[in-house]
């Protein structure tokens, strides 16, 4: 498919699959894989608060052959009340949680976007390191599907690679957006941003931001850590220089917004990696 620039292996949705195995091939973990595992202890530690894990009804769009958030939740003594994991590859439900109380649903081999879900049946949703693998089009409809089955008053998370076009795309990645591209294209779709924060930085896209008490724990803390975990411990800082940054938003009405980017159609440059952004925003 010509128009797909930036995908290697010709596709509009890519499969890729990161476990633990693979992160430790190596023989240590990546900034990547931290910055996973950082995700989902920060999902679990907001669950965590005042025992909300209890009154949680969660759905994991993309949720990994591993269920790592789930299994997160599971040992941290979090299990919410439910939990349904979708995902496109096929798989089979971890052997963990099979003389466990907590039994999580599991939806494999299926596109989100087209499933019957009843509107308002969940209060969370967790979408990590997904809409970089599908195509504009899309990503816009996880986004909007999300918006349906989550209550108002719910909570959303995301997370995926903000795209610098100077560095480029990965190879499985169908679609990087820039970091003011991915926030305009949330709010255009009627989420208010809560909060967001970066999950891993380069230390030269940041270091000249840090103010004088920043830099004095910088430094101290660069005698001990390299800089995978440097990466990791500065980058919620800077989420505008970070090459990933996790999202918490609500579903919200466009019209009662408190925008916190320009439009998206005002947006100037590449909003991605991906051309059909171009061809989108022409129509």
């Amino acid at each position: 498919a010509e128009n797909i620039m930036a995908n290697a292996k010709g596709k509009e949705m890519d499969g890729t699959h990161l476990s633990v195995e693979q992160a430790e091939t190596r023989g240590f973990l990546h900034r990547d894989y931290i910055a996973h595992c950082l995700r989902w202890t920060k999902i679990a530690k907001d669950l965590g608060i005042s025992g909300r894990f209890k009154e949680t009804d969660l759905i994991d769009v993309g949720c990994g052959k591993d269920m790592p958030l789930a299994r997160t939740l599971m040992t941290g003594r979090m299990a919410p009340r439910r939990y349904l994991g979708i995902e496109w590859n096929k798989m089979e439900l971890p052997d963990m949680f099979a003389n466990t109380k907590f039994k999580p649903e599991l939806v494999t081999q299926t596109d989100f976007t087209t499933m019957d879900i009843p509107a308002d049946s969940f209060n969370t949703s967790v979408c990590l390191e997904v809409l970089e693998h599908v195509e504009p089009e899309k990503a816009i409809g996880i986004l909007d599907k999300i918006a349906e089955v989550v209550q108002p008053s719910g909570v959303c998370y995301f997370s995926t690679p903000c795209y610098d076009e100077k560095t480029g795309a990965a190879k499985n990645h169908v679609n990087e957006m820039t970091y003011k591209g991915f926030g305009s294209l949330l709010e255009a779709r009627g989420y208010q941003i809560i909060g967001h924060w970066g999950t891993f930085a380069s230390i030269k896209d940041y270091k000249n931001e840090m103010d004088a008490a920043t830099r004095h724990v910088f430094d101290n803390l660069r005698e001990y850590y390299d800089t995978n975990y440097l990466a990791t411990i500065f980058a919620p800082m800077y989420p505008h220089l970070s090459r990933n940054a996790i999202w918490k938003c609500a579903p919200k009405s466009v019209n009662d917004l408190n925008r916190l980017f320009d439009p998206i159609k005002d947006q100037q440059g590449k909003l991605g990696s991906s051309e059909k952004w171009v061809e989108m925003l022409a129509a």
